[in-house]
């Protein structure tokens, strides 16, 4: 892991950005990563350069739109359960075994640049290339790249180069956990009239969406060909989301987050993941030299 003086030179003439630790910042066990704090009139927002990973976004004056788990284990190699996970080059499971969602989110990626915009927004730019690590699961030549964009809105886009000599099967997920103050009292709009594929249990099974989405139990949902648009509406307010992706997955464990320890029994109610990405019948192929590029948009609505 890079220390965190090594990114001072990309940081020092950029107002209101600054490198923590995550033990100084969420009490994790000794150093914990490196994240990059940005804090201006807009918004701020914690992002973690292990995975690309954004775990804060507020607002100026509003509350964070981002769940991270109180039981969030900072360690190098492990994902961080909350915030914006990156899947990709892969989504869910892996036939032969390999990591679930890919390995992007496990992996440290480079800060390549930060600027301060004309709007008062701030950007920074990250990337992630091939190490030993990674070759040994994805045996392709690759760049991916992820701009982040803090303002009152908060906006990822996300590039990724094939340089490789053979097609590869590609798909990839913002895996967002979206804060709600108790998700049986959360309404999802904008995936009415879509295809599902009901994941819970193994099903696979396929429905139409009826009207709005409320959370009353276990639910892994992957909505095919969705519209740009969806929302969550709670007692806190509406958050928009907005991505020119095709899918759409809707997760809350339900009691079963008792088996997933980083969550804990109760940290289900205060959470609801409504994902934009590529998946399943929406995932792509990737021809050699193609680039594949999407992005999502997140604003209080």
């Amino acid at each position: 892991m890079q220390t965190l003086s090594a990114f001072d030179s990309r940081l020092a003439d950029v107002a209101g950005v600054s490198i923590r630790s995550a033990g100084e910042l969420y009490g994790s066990d000794g150093e914990g990563l490196p994240l990059v704090v940005i804090e201006n009139a807009l918004g701020s927002a914690v992002l973690a350069l292990q995975g690309a990973h954004l775990v804060s976004f507020r607002p100026a004056g509003a509350e964070d739109l981002l769940w991270l788990s109180p039981k969030a284990v900072f360690t190098p190699g492990k994902a961080i359960r909350g915030g914006i996970p990156l899947c990709l080059p892969w989504f869910g499971g892996h036939p032969e075994g390999k990591p679930a969602h890919g390995f992007a989110r496990a992996q440290p990626w480079t800060l390549d640049a930060v600027r301060t915009l004309p709007d008062g927004k701030t950007e920074l730019d990250l990337s992630l290339t091939p190490n030993a690590a990674v070759s040994a699961l994805w045996p392709h030549d690759f760049l991916f790249e992820l701009r982040v964009t803090v303002g009152r809105e908060l906006t990822l886009a996300l590039t990724a180069h094939h340089r490789g000599d053979t097609p590869v099967p590609f798909s990839s997920a913002f895996h967002t956990y979206f804060s709600v103050p108790d998700v049986v009292l959360a309404t999802i709009d904008g995936l009415q009239g879509t295809t599902y594929i009901d994941t819970v249990g193994g099903a696979h099974t396929r429905h139409t969406q009826l009207g709005a989405l409320q959370v009353a139990g276990p639910t892994d949902r992957v909505y095919l060909d969705v519209p740009a648009v969806q929302s969550i509406a709670t007692a806190r307010g509406a958050i928009r989301i907005d991505s020119d992706t095709r899918s759409a997955v809707v997760w809350n464990p339900w009691e079963y987050a008792n088996n997933v320890p980083d969550v804990g029994s109760d940290g289900y109610r205060r959470f609801v993941c409504v994902e934009r990405g590529d998946v399943f019948d929406n995932a792509l192929q990737l021809a050699p030299g193609e680039r594949y590029h999407r992005s999502m948009t997140l604003s209080l609505a």
